[in-house]
């Protein structure tokens, strides 16, 4: 038994020596390597890397932010989604990388990454009123103030990090705004050169500008994962524990615990998408009105969108109305289906008088047929090509508050609803450009 042992403790220190020798060697150069390889791909797209500095145990460089169509094409094609005008708003922005090989048990890699200089648009938009407002960003950029840290495993397979805390205060002209983020952390795993799982925590975000505006969102918990073989083949799940915002005048909201899942999948290089989301609570204030409503609830599918339309819209420029209507028609050319199994609220309190809710579901289909030019030279032709379906159940004290609205009294008088259990049901069809409503044509 000593022997096992004392054989078990000389693999130990056999392993041991490897790992700080040969075996740590190794490492570092398979990191040095898949560090190398991934600024090659970000240099051909649309990033260059500028300052240098390579040593033994670390690396120093900057990442330019060159070309936003390069940009915005790869972070899509990593599943980040980006349009051409956010890439543009980022172009000449700079970001300062520190690498550090081996620089604890867990990691083979880590980088802190940090903006170093800002976009040329916000240098653009910025006038000399806001030079105070300029220098102060300047400076937090200075202290790296915004700052990502990034390890990852001596498999190159898996990753963690975190977001440093913020709290700024910035000052122009007597006003005072205060951002601050606290707990931000992530961690995940890569197949295959992509990120195949993410978890993102947040402790709080906040924005207080005063009186005029203030927003605060706490506690947020989320996970995405990819399920299939193209960045669209993802699942992502969030809770967030409250948002609240508040602005002058008088007006203020407030959410309680909502839950928000997508699961997206790809099939014959169409997507289909489903999107449900819950919250306990909402709260609205304005004035000397006060609404609340409890336990919502939207499910809502979209079925059969072109994925290689979606892209070229994204990369397309918004002045250039041809080529949008001409991908638009694409979009649409697969035969669009909008599916909404469920939007109810259980309570809803007006001015502390509580009643039950609301409950609704349908759907829109836009047919294959459906002809953007058309619909632009004649908009009552193309409605052959739109069906719809709708059923809307309303509680009885619900309508009554909804009729006090002159507009939807006349509304009502002119369709009224059928009763039914102590609620109010409408039932829509919209097809072969006939509208029926409970039964009665239009």
């Amino acid at each position: 038994m000593k022997k096992l042992g004392f054989g078990f403790i000389g693999l130990l220190a056999i392993a041991a020596v490897y790992y700080f020798t040969a075996g740590s060697a190794q490492i570092t150069e398979n990191a040095k390597q898949q560090l190398n390889h991934e600024l090659s791909t970000l240099q051909q797209s649309g990033f260059s890397v500028k300052e240098r500095k390579s040593e033994a145990k670390a690396d120093h460089f900057i990442l330019s932010f060159d070309d936003p169509e390069k940009i915005a094409q790869y972070l899509n094609s990593q599943g980040a989604e980006m349009t051409l005008e956010d890439a543009k708003v980022l172009k000449g922005m700079q970001i300062g990388v520190d690498a550090k090989y081996l620089p604890d048990s867990y990691s083979a890699l880590s980088l802190d990454l940090y903006p170093v200089t800002l976009p040329e648009s916000i240098l653009q938009d910025l006038g000399e009123e806001d030079r105070k407002l300029v220098e102060h960003l300047k400076s937090m950029l200075a202290k790296r103030a915004f700052l990502l840290h990034i390890d990852f495993n001596k498999m190159l397979s898996g990753f963690k990090g975190y977001i440093k805390d913020i709290d700024e205060t910035i000052e122009t002209d007597g006003e005072k705004v205060t951002i601050a983020a606290k707990g931000m952390t992530f961690e995940g795993s890569v197949k295959e050169e992509q990120i195949h799982e993410l978890s993102q925590k947040i402790a709080m975000i906040s924005l207080d500008a005063g009186k005029e505006l203030q927003v605060k969102v706490t506690n947020v918990d989320g996970n995405y994962i990819i399920t299939g073989k193209t960045p669209y083949d993802a699942t992502s799940h969030y809770k967030t524990e409250s948002i609240m915002i508040k602005a002058e005048p008088g007006l203020s909201l407030l959410a309680r615990n909502i839950e928000n899942e997508t699961t997206n999948s790809v099939n014959n290089g169409l997507l289909k998408s489903n999107i449900k989301t819950k919250a306990k609570l909402i709260e609205i204030s304005e004035e000397q009105k006060k609404r609340s409503i409890e336990d919502i609830v939207l499910d809502l599918t979209v079925d059969n969108l072109d994925i290689a339309a979606l892209e070229a819209l994204q990369k397309t420029d918004p002045e250039d109305e041809t080529r949008i209507n001409a991908l638009t028609r694409q979009l649409l050319s697969k035969g669009i289906i909008l599916t909404l199994p469920t939007f109810s609220a259980k309570k809803i309190t007006e001015n502390g008088t509580a009643m039950d809710g609301f409950e609704m579901n349908g759907s829109v289909i836009i047919d294959k047929s459906f002809s953007v030019a058309a619909a632009s030279q004649n908009p009552l032709a193309a409605l052959n090509a739109l069906q719809v379906k709708t059923h809307i159940s309303v509680s009885n004290e619900l309508y009554a508050l909804i009729v006090q609205d002159p507009r939807a009294m006349i509304m009502m008088m002119m369709v009224p609803p059928v009763t039914k259990e102590n609620k109010k049901i409408y039932d829509v069809d919209f097809s072969g450009g006939k509208l029926t409503v409970n039964g009665i044509s239009f």
